[in-house]
């Protein structure tokens, strides 16, 4: 694909965000207000990773250093990103509890994966002009503390509990800023949380066993909170109790549908790591890989070993 038609389809992913913000003038100002907070930020994520894989591409050609399948992927995080916050949905979860969370799993277990996926963080350093980029380059050397396995996933799981804890996430319902800080951290933990699952998976021979601890327990303890948000007996939101009925649902119906959709999300956590189980199961050991060519044919390892092998023996 030319980087020019490339350029264009990352630009497109932003439409339909500019739509909604052009979109339905009788909307309370408050909430439109608070559009331009998430649009602006969006449309110079996908500008900059556009600009980024360009410069890639010219560099090593294209398809090399972050291959099409990363940028198709990156593209899927970025619309999945406008179905959370620049859709509907969004002018929904101020009546439900249900489409709020939906709004929550969107971010954390279908945009951050995908964006990680995409090498977000790689791309948008190349897209920083020669001026920036070596001091971002330093700063981004705090990843490496940042994003160390354990403190990403206790950050993570930080995040989704302190957000839904009944006083934090009334106070972000009363505020837009407050609300936009929700919705940033709890998805720049994401990306961190599985950008960091993904590099332990490259670091044998534990890596992949610690990535996928890490995912059981963040399933474990977002199934938690999803089977206490469900089974609670009352709505533990008072801004959705006294709003009345999300449509067809009571309050208490809407908050049990929400501690579902947690729990759905869960399986995200667990499809993760059963695929990176897989994967560690069925990839030969290095000694092998070192012996055996992919195709099954004698390896150099192999063929140094048989030519020092004396006749006979």
């Amino acid at each position: 694909m030319p980087v020019r038609w490339l350029a264009l389809l990352l630009l497109l992913t932003a439409t339909p965000a500019a739509a909604h913000l052009a979109g339905d003038p009788g909307r309370p100002a408050s909430e439109r207000a608070a559009e331009p907070l998430v649009l602006v930020p969006l449309v110079l994520l996908v500008l900059g990773y556009g600009i980024g894989i360009l410069r890639l591409w010219r560099r090593a050609g294209a398809g090399h250093g972050v291959p099409g399948w990363r940028v198709a992927i990156f593209a899927l995080g970025a619309a999945a990103l406008v179905a959370a916050l620049l859709s509907p949905l969004d002018a929904a979860a101020e009546r439900s509890f249900a489409a709020h969370m939906g709004q929550h799993m969107l971010l954390i277990v279908v945009a951050a994966p995908l964006l990680a996926q995409g090498r977000v963080g790689v791309v948008l350093l190349t897209a920083l002009p020669g001026a920036l980029r070596r001091p971002a380059a330093e700063l981004s050397r705090l990843r490496r503390y940042l994003a160390a396995l354990p403190a990403a996933t206790a950050a993570h799981g930080a995040t989704i509990w302190l957000w839904h804890a009944p006083g934090l996430y009334e106070a972000a319902l009363a505020s837009a800023a407050l609300h936009y800080l929700e919705h940033l951290t709890m998805l720049g933990t994401g990306v961190l949380f599985w950008w960091s699952v993904l590099a332990a998976r490259a670091r044998p021979p534990l890596g992949r066993g610690a990535g996928i601890a890490a995912l059981f327990v963040t399933m474990l303890h977002t199934g938690l909170l999803g089977i206490l948000i469900t089974l609670a007996p009352v709505p533990l939101y008072a801004s959705y109790a006294m709003g009345g009925p999300a449509g067809a649902l009571s309050p208490l119906e809407d908050q049990q549908v929400a501690g579902i959709l947690m729990l759905a999300g869960g399986f995200v956590y667990l499809a993760a790591a059963l695929a990176i189980l897989a994967s560690w199961l069925t990839r030969p050991p290095p000694r092998a890989r070192s012996l055996l060519r992919p195709s099954g044919t004698a390896g150099p390892g192999l063929a140094r070993d048989l030519a020092q092998r004396r006749p006979g023996t």
